[in-house]
């Protein structure tokens, strides 16, 4: 004897209040025109409360760009119905801890900004993923609260469905008069409003409470109601639910291809849904119709399907596959494997309350037990299982539990015992109208009035045994019809499906064709019309490209003729230079040693010129370095070779080289450069541009004046400074001095003659080093800081 538990559709009746019909298309175009944030976010928050009966994992993005723009806008509202649309996502997901942790948070906000109205619904939530985690009694608080604060919020149609819920808790328990008692309050408040959806979901749950008293002709009634009202709706997921329910029935009545039928639509449904708790259930239902019919291998594979999805997500249905698993340990004798599996259910259903539950796991311990001929614990798990089934009248699962005992006493040879369980599961076998469970309680009772010596008795049940043998045509033949019909009906709705499928398919292709021959006229005519407009491009773009690279080569051409002539110019001073400065210092040291070779002059008047000799010789030594250096670059012969090298020790060199002016007009000269600054420069290029420098300050100073010579670095360059306080120049020479090409001069403070040529070469040596120059600060009277700087070593990647 095979007593199976299904995992019944809870979840259908408790989160239909949540939702109505998908809108989604139609909400996804007013989101793309709306531009109101608030209103974004409600319509977001919408969309993803529609994905509910859709597919659970478009919950997530929707709801959580709902919670972020009501971050940044600072609305409250929208992001706790993002978070408490979170929490069902978090459910589906199989994340649990996530699930209460988002609904919580939704409860606390709403709470803050005291909304009555989504507080209710919040709590209703709340309810719904405490009931389907298993912890009925903390969902019967929640599901209490919502109805409090949707009375509060005068919202009747929350009132109506937070009693469903709770009716179906009550229900789930086992305590169906409680359960009828919360239907009837739902009737009463429903019976103004008159909304479908709540007279389908009251149906529905009176339904499941007349199937589970073993009133089966009731509980289709009523089901089929449902069905009908939530087909009126167009509420797939609810459909689905009755599909279920009424498998159940149609299982235990023996009606094995109309329950295997009624699975398969259901499991349909919750794979269009993407719902894999959904799924998990109707694969263990579906694995009990199969199951039945004596096809273990079939049913062993939907198991252990459901097993792999539902494991994380819901408790309940993992016990309750525990169980059906254990079936078919039990038919394969592996009793011992069997208790196990029981074991691990009873512990999760005693935690849940759920009486129905336990009384089905404690009538298949016994059950193993009897088998392992283990009877004093059979006749104590029979005991307990028949004590709660009596208590919440549970009439089917009462009539395994009688035959159970019966068989046991049997065995014990307690006859009056054994007769008067097998009685009792006999009486009610026959009153709820379940021939294979009234045959074998005929069966039973013939073996125990033929034990008893009570001949008349065991003819009687042996031809009601014969009987209803003969009525369900052998219960073994009867189950491989059922499998036979089963596999026909099954082929017989394939070829009906492959034969809509093909002449949906020929459909298809005929659309198809006329698309593509459509398509292929428009892409040719598109072709042209780019091949057109290509070549149109092209020409234009050659022109443009024509034009540009003419504008280029012509202002190449205006830039070179510009430095020509200013290289002309710059020739012509420099050959003045070259015929005057030049040569008359040479001509005069030529002509006092002439006179000093004639004997014209003495050694004394000689030695008194020869520090005028040693001023022309270091000027005329200075003009000829820049005017080579300059010739250089003019031919682009010099080359920047840029290295790291202390910059204090160059400084000091000069100083020594500029010892003589120096010291002729008593100017103090100081290196202000720290002794371990270093620079990433040309250093022949330094050298140059500081000897310059220092010179025209030695020029433009007084006696007792001041040089002074620093460096700093920065992120990105150095920068080195010289500073005097001599003559200084005006604003007009200062702003000029490096902003041309131009050779100019003028005279030092003792009439010292200045060439011109140094601050062209500074300028250009300095920026050929990828940096620049500039009077940094210059008064007349005052003196002039003159800075250049220059790039810093890169970093080595």
């Amino acid at each position: 004897m095979k007593f199976i538990i299904p995992a019944l559709f809870y979840l259908f009746f408790s989160l239909q209040s949540l939702a109505s019909n998908p809108k989604i298309d139609s909400l996804k175009t007013t989101l793309s025109y709306t531009k109101v944030d608030t209103i974004r976010v409600s319509i977001l928050n919408q969309i993803a409360t529609e994905f509910i009966y859709i597919s659970y994992d478009s919950i997530l993005p929707y709801s959580q760009k709902a919670l972020n723009l009501s971050a940044e806008i600072n609305f409250p509202k929208g992001k706790g119905l993002a978070l408490k649309n979170q929490s069902i996502y978090y459910f589906y997901a199989g994340n649990q801890v996530e699930s209460i942790n988002k609904i919580e948070k939704a409860v606390q906000l709403f709470k803050e900004i005291k909304d009555d109205l989504e507080l209710a619904k919040a709590y209703q939530s709340y309810g719904v993923l405490l009931k389907n985690q298993g912890d009925s009694k903390k969902a019967l608080e929640k599901f209490s609260l919502s109805i409090n604060f949707h009375q509060k919020a005068d919202n009747q149609q929350g009132v109506i469905d937070n009693l469903i819920n709770n009716g179906n808790i009550y229900q789930n328990q086992g305590d169906f008069d409680k359960a009828l008692e919360t239907f009837q309050k739902a009737k009463k408040f429903n019976s103004k409003l008159n909304d479908l959806n709540s007279k389908a979901s009251i149906l529905s749950g009176e339904g499941l409470i007349a199937e589970k008293k073993g009133d089966f002709d009731e509980a289709i009634q009523k089901l089929t109601e449902s069905l009908e009202l939530f087909k009126q709706l167009d509420n797939e997921r609810l459909i689905c639910g009755m599909y279920n329910n009424l498998a159940n029935i149609s299982r235990k009545q023996g009606n094995y291809l109309e329950s295997i039928t009624n699975f398969e639509n259901a499991l349909v449904s919750a794979e269009r849904m993407n719902n894999p708790r959904l799924q998990g259930i109707i694969l263990n239902n579906l694995a009990n119709a199969y199951l039945d019919i004596n096809d273990d291998d079939k049913a062993g594979t939907l198991y252990k399907r459901a097993i792999s999805i539902i494991k994380d997500l819901d408790e309940s249905t993992y016990a309750s596959l525990l169980i059906n698993l254990s079936i078919i340990q039990t038919n394969q004798k592996e009793y011992e494997f069997a208790l196990k599996s029981l074991d691990s259910s009873l512990t999760i259903f005693r935690e849940q309350g759920s009486k129905v539950y336990i009384v089905n796991n404690l009538f298949n311990i016994a059950y193993n037990h009897l088998k392992l001929n283990n009877l004093p614990k059979a006749k104590a798990y029979y005991e307990e299982a028949r004590s709660i089934a009596e208590e919440i009248e549970d009439q089917y699962s009462s009539l395994f539990i009688y035959n159970g005992l019966g068989e046991v006493y049997l065995k014990e040879n307690k006859l009056d015992s054994a007769y008067y369980y097998a009685s009792k599961a006999f009486s009610i076998s026959k009153e709820i109208k379940a021939l294979p469970e009234e045959s074998s309680a005929a069966e039973l009772l013939y073996n125990i009035s033929k034990s008893g010596g009570k001949p008349e008795d065991a003819l009687k049940y042996l031809e009601v045994f014969n009987k209803l043998k003969d009525s369900l045509f052998d219960d073994e033949k009867s189950k491989a019809l059922g499998i036979l019909e089963a596999e026909l009906g099954f082929k017989s709705l394939k070829e009906q499906l492959e034969l809509e499928k093909q002449n949906q398919q020929l459909e298809n292709e005929a659309k198809v064709n006329r698309r593509e021959t459509l398509i292929l006229v428009l892409a040719f005519a598109f072709l042209a019309l780019i091949i057109v407009i290509i070549l149109l491009l092209k020409i234009r773009k050659n022109k443009t490209k024509a034009n540009v690279l003419l504008n280029q080569k012509n202002n190449e051409i205006e830039l070179k003729n510009l430095k020509l002539k200013e290289s002309n110019l710059q020739k012509n001073k420099l050959f003045s230079i070259i015929s005057h400065d030049l040569r008359s210092p040479v001509n005069s040291l030529s002509q006092i040693f002439d006179m000093y070779a004639a004997q014209q002059i003495s050694d004394e008047e000689f030695k008194d010129w020869l520090p005028e000799v040693n001023k022309n010789i270091s000027s005329t030594r200075l003009l000829i370095d820049n005017l080579l250096n300059w010739a250089s670059e003019t031919l682009n012969e010099a080359q920047v070779e840029k290295s790291t090298f202390l910059l204090n020790p160059e400084v000091n060199s000069l100083y020594d080289l500029f010892y003589s002016p120096l010291r002729e007009k008593n100017i103090q000269f100081e290196n202000k450069v720290t002794e371990d600054f270093k620079i990433y420069v040309d250093v022949n290029t330094l050298k140059l541009v500081v000897r310059n420098l220092i010179s025209n300050a030695i020029k433009f100073c007084n006696a007792e004046d001041k040089i002074s010579i620093s460096a700093t670095h920065f992120e990105k360059f150095d920068r080195i400074c010289i500073q005097d306080t001599g003559v200084g120049m005006t604003s007009e020479v200062a702003k000029h001095l490096f902003s041309n090409s131009s050779i100019t001069s003028s005279l030092g403070t003792n009439k010292e003659e200045g060439k011109g040529v140094g601050s062209v070469l500074c300028k250009t040596f300095i920026e050929e080093n990828g940096g620049r120059i500039w009077v940094d600060f210059s008064e007349v009277g005052k003196g002039t800081r003159i800075c250049f700087e220059v790039p810093t070593q890169p970093k080595e990647q």
